[in-house]
């Protein structure tokens, strides 16, 4: 049975560990990721998560995106909304890190080393695939 186990994860793309517990799936090209900074982010806060990324080896390249950046952003992608989009100032949205791993990098594993980070209020992970519902 064990080796029906090994022999359908192997399939499905992931590994087992040497206690046949299925390992991670490394991401087969680069993933991207936006870790949102919380809204009152202290200089301090965004420079230690700058230091942490830069210290990432898995992390191929990341940029900051000031709050400017954002709304510019969210007007560019939501131009057709009107209202909400003429509403929203900079101070509404958070300032964030775009970042981009290596292939191969284990982007469940990132997350969650990034989530708990001073001064993150969120992880995005683009999958590349639609959300549900």
């Amino acid at each position: 049975m064990a080796v029906l186990v090994a022999a359908l994860l192997a399939v499905a793309g992931c590994g087992t560990s040497a206690n046949g517990t299925p390992e991670p799936r490394p991401a087969p090209q680069a993933a991207a990721i936006r870790l949102e900074l919380v809204m009152d982010v202290t200089g301090p806060q965004r420079t230690a998560v700058e230091s942490w990324l830069k210290a990432r080896p898995e992390v191929a390249s990341f940029t900051f995106e000031s709050r400017e950046q954002a709304l510019a952003r969210f007007r560019e992608a939501y131009r057709e909304s009107g209202e909400l989009v003429g509403s929203l100032s900079a101070a509404d949205l958070p300032e964030s890190f775009m970042v981009t791993l290596a292939a191969g990098a284990d982007a469940d594993g990132f997350v969650a080393a990034a989530q708990p980070l001073d001064g993150v209020d969120h992880v995005e992970h683009d999958t590349g695939e639609p959300p549900p519902g």
